[in-house]
């Protein structure tokens, strides 16, 4: 590992002792609820281990053939679980929850469905021109 890496990797163990003990601290406290700022920060804590956890040391690997058709793939596929979940939970919203007044659920997915043709056709322009 390198300098760069160790650093990443004591800062991803810290913020996740940090705010590990800050959520624990919201069970003890009654009355106390994680928001949507705590989740978030869970979240991206998540992430940041699963990122390590997936490259790590190899970041070779992540620079090499292989290493860029496993992002690329696993992009497309995020798009299209991002897009169904986006959908099934505006489908739940729309018939059960709000009867279709969230329009940020909406617009969100809107947002989502049209990101990754508009981005392929910025790439083909840059590419094919």
């Amino acid at each position: 590992m390198k300098g760069k890496e160790i650093a990443a990797l004591v800062f991803l163990i810290a913020a996740t002792l940090y705010f590990g003990g800050t959520f624990i601290s919201y069970i003890k406290i009654e009355d106390a609820s994680i928001g949507s700022a705590e989740l978030l920060v869970i979240i991206a804590l998540m992430t940041g281990w699963v990122q390590f956890m997936t490259w790590g040391a190899r970041k070779e690997v992540q620079k090499d053939e292989m290493g860029r058709q496993i992002i690329k793939n696993s992009a497309r596929i995020s798009y299209y679980v991002v897009i169904a979940a986006l959908l099934l939970l505006w489908i739940i919203d729309f018939f059960l929850v709000s009867r279709g007044e969230n329009y940020t659920l909406f617009i969100a997915l809107c947002i989502a469905y049209i990101t990754y043709p508009i981005i392929q056709y910025v790439l083909v322009k840059r590419y094919a021109d």
